[in-house]
């Protein structure tokens, strides 16, 4: 797997990515790269008429979209992509339905997707993982979703976005999703990231019929990936390389699951991961509500 090993090589290929992309758009023209994983306000906000672009509102209510959302951006509830499947709540609820609900919010194959959300990231890199599970690979997260974007004075709107039907076509990736059974029988070949709380790790905060934690997990708090104060953003890149690098390691030898309760908060990492450039990384998707719930698979506490 590569990971942000080097930090300045990776740094420099990102910026020029952006350059690139940059100049693309400014002259009319469409970019077949995406503008990296994660954007900023100040460069969607210079961007927001090209016709190439789709912007997802997600993880906010319908009602709080329609009071105001980032002008021409389209909702999506998160029922659209997010829901029960099999008696397991908070899965990906199939190939059909999510890619005729991201079609009718406009998206082609060809489109260049900015989801957003709230701003803490964690609605945002579910539909992320979503998009790319689905095989598009031109999709990037807001930074700061629209806490962010209100917080700066950018402008607003409660026209809905346009809603022209798109006609992408999915090219679905089964090694970006792990089930339980995958990964009790094969221990050695994961590095399984569990995103919860220490508590929900330990098993002193129980939401299942268990408590407790995968063995071998390694504990990362998901919300050790965001900034504080007002405005949640994600830490700058230079210093999540350096504490995955030290939590997780860069090891090439296994493949990097990670998982929370229902895998939204396990999307959040997942996310921070590819930004790092993790290549071998995947979601539990059932996550604890199907392992804590099934005597099939072991637990330590």
């Amino acid at each position: 797997m590569s990971t942000y090993r080097s930090g300045k090589r990776v740094l420099i290929a990102v910026f020029v990515v952006l350059l690139v992309a940059g100049g693309a758009w400014a002259s009319g023209k469409i970019e077949p790269t995406i503008p990296g994983l994660l954007v900023e306000t100040s460069w969607l906000e210079s961007r927001l008429d090209h016709d190439n672009l789709v912007i997802i509102d997600t993880g906010r209510s319908v009602d709080d979209y329609n009071a105001g959302h980032i002008p021409g951006a389209v909702y999506l509830g998160r029922s659209d992509y997010y829901g029960e499947v099999g008696g397991i709540p908070g899965m990906f609820t199939g190939v059909d339905e999510v890619t005729d609900a991201l079609r009718e919010a406009g998206v082609n194959d060809d489109s260049v997707v900015v989801v957003y959300d709230p701003g803490h990231g964690l609605w945002a890199t579910r539909l992320f993982w979503t998009l790319e599970l689905l095989g598009h690979t031109r999709v990037a997260v807001l930074n700061g979703g629209n806490g962010k974007w209100v917080a700066e004075g950018n402008p607003v709107s409660t026209v809905a976005g346009r809603n022209r039907r798109g006609d992408f076509d999915p090219e679905y990736r089964p090694e970006l999703v792990v089930g339980g059974a995958d990964i009790s029988g094969n221990l050695e070949n994961f590095t399984v990231v569990d995103c919860r709380s220490p508590a929900e790790y330990e098993g002193t905060d129980v939401r299942a019929a268990r408590g407790g934690h995968i063995p071998g997990a390694i504990n990362v708090n998901w919300v050790l990936n965001n900034s504080g104060g007002d405005v949640t953003t994600f830490l700058p890149v230079t210093a999540l390389a350096d504490f995955y690098d030290s939590t997780i390691g860069t090891s090439d030898e296994t493949v990097v699951v990670t998982h929370c309760q229902t895998g939204v908060r396990g999307a959040h990492t997942y996310f921070v991961l590819r930004l790092l450039g993790y290549e071998e990384v995947a979601l539990y998707d059932a996550s604890w509500v199907e392992w804590g719930n099934s005597e099939l698979f072991p637990v330590v506490n």
